[in-house]
């Protein structure tokens, strides 16, 4: 459990959900509010007319919203920082030393003190230098100030790794299976979510990711692998252990590859591993040699990253997404603002809709319809999905099919993830529901989806937004506010004309 990743998705999530409702609120019943009490004339007059009334309701409730937001963002801020923040005890004691049949301490190792519930592993070199293992998202970095033994005193450091915003170089993923072919997916252990493949341990099953825009330059003391790897287990073994598995690095091109580079899966944290300018490589006659990494094994900016389970019987889970390289890091606070600017985005889009719908309902309709659009929407990116796996035939991602089929399989008590038989009549009820759900796609896009404009799961994971991102929010969203806009506008002129 990473106990950062839950406050920032709480608290982005209870801002935004909270944000929206007030000008939803606000703006649905403000324009008929003030027609039923005569504060505004519904024949308007020059210098004053509809599009301005609409757009200052526009203006108005999303300065509101604003100061709203810039306040819950900085509690929120407050919140999760003090939440996070805390330092461990270290003192020599705690620590049992590692010695040499000389008698040489080579280190020390043991255990932090108990702080926000959770305790760390310690690993000391013999200068009484190291840090603590992975715990809750986190580690700490420690050092000895004074003294040696059971007298020596330790300083831990603040927390490591919780509150980050990397920049991952991302690759692509095949699989080979466990003859060493090329698969187009690996093995399915029965989870209905597909997302992760599985290879099986101890044969030549692989998973490769394949990396481009790799350059000395921005990697000058090796490639910083991260990675998240999940552990099927066929029995349950030592519990108290990890799987073991290797990672190589190969040359897409001459097919030369380093010595495996051995680690024990760590479940649901992201493991890192630094693969060093310099490795090992074993020739076919035996032998080994010393090659650079960037001189022999990367090749034209590319290279391969070759993962292998090596227990039996033991399955390693892995998605394209699950294993980057960490190219940089970026500011959390720019990180956490960003994410900001995405409920901004929504609250404009509510206040758009909210404005736009009372310019020719009543409050309580308005609300309503409003709401409904905004509910609509919210379904968009799953009719899309469901539309491409109709014209794919790929239902992995989207099971279950068009409405004809779903309501095939309600009647026939079918499961969404079982393939129906190819019959002609199956043939022809998935042609049927292609063609219903074509307008429904088209449809789906009058809507702006709230959920996509949200970034808060980038800033709780600890990835950086991208920028291109960002940009593509803001276009979609100022193309919806000029549609909202016009369409109030004109609504409020049709009800002046009415009148």
């Amino acid at each position: 459990m990473n106990p950062g990743k839950l406050y920032l998705g709480f608290i982005l999530s209870a801002t935004n959900l909270l944000v929206c409702l007030v000008v939803l609120v606000l703006s649905v019943f403000s324009l008929p509010a003030d027609v039923k009490a005569k504060a505004i004339q519904t024949v308007t007059t020059k210098p004053v007319r509809t599009g301005e009334i609409v757009f200052g309701r526009i203006l108005g409730f999303s300065i509101v919203g604003t100061v709203l937001l810039v306040i819950m963002g900085g509690i929120g801020w407050g919140f999760v920082v003090r939440s996070v923040s805390h330092r461990h005890q270290v003192s020599g004691a705690d620590l049992l030393e590692n010695l040499l049949e000389d008698g040489r301490v080579t280190g020390s190792e043991g255990r932090t003190s108990l702080d926000r519930g959770h305790r760390h592993r310690v690993e000391l070199d013999g200068d009484g230098n190291g840090a603590t293992d992975t715990t809750q998202g986190h580690r700490h970095a420690i050092r000895r100030i004074s003294g040696a033994g059971e007298t020596a005193r330790y300083e831990v450091g603040p927390v490591v790794g919780m509150l980050e915003a990397r920049r991952p170089l991302r690759g692509t993923l095949r699989f080979l299976d466990r003859e060493g072919r090329p698969s187009d997916k690996g093995i399915s252990v029965g989870a209905e979510w597909s997302y992760r493949q599985y290879i099986e341990g101890g044969s030549l099953a692989a998973a490769i990711w394949t990396f481009d825009g790799i350059a000395a330059s921005e990697f000058p003391q090796g490639l910083p692998l991260e990675m998240i790897v999940r552990v099927f287990r066929t029995y349950k073994g030592d519990i108290e252990k990890g799987i073991a598995g290797s990672v190589r690095v190969r040359n897409p091109s001459s097919g030369l590859q380093s010595d495996p580079i051995y680690f024990t899966a760590k479940e649901f944290t992201i493991d890192s591993l630094l693969i060093p300018r310099t490795l090992v490589a074993t020739s076919a006659d035996g032998g080994t040699r010393n090659v650079d990494l960037f001189g022999d094994i990367v090749s034209d900016g590319r290279v391969e990253v070759v993962l292998q389970c090596l227990e039996p019987a033991q399955y390693y889970g892995v998605a394209q997404a699950d294993f980057y390289l960490r190219s940089g890091n970026g500011s959390f606070v720019l990180n956490y603002a960003k994410s900001c600017l995405g409920i901004w985005f929504a609250m404009l889009l509510v206040a758009a809709i909210g404005v736009m719908f009372s310019t020719f309902l009543a409050g309580p309709v308005a609300l309503l319809a409003a709401l409904s659009v905004i509910m609509v929407g919210q379904f968009r990116g799953f009719i899309e999905g469901l539309f491409d796996a109709q014209l794919t035939g790929n239902s992995f991602e989207v099971p279950g099919g068009g409405p004809i089929e779903s309501l095939y399989r309600i009647v026939t008590q079918a499961s969404i993830v079982v393939e129906l038989e190819q019959t002609s009549f199956v043939t022809a009820m998935k042609t049927v529901d292609t063609f219903l759900l074509a307008p429904m796609r088209l449809a789906a896009y009058l809507f702006p989806s709230l959920s996509d404009l949200g970034t808060s799961d980038f800033v709780a994971s600890g990835f950086d937004i991208p920028l291109n991102l960002i940009g593509q929010h803001a276009f979609e969203t100022l193309g919806y506010l000029v549609a909202f806009f016009i369409a109030g506008a004109f609504s409020l002129k049709a009800r002046e004309v009415a009148s």
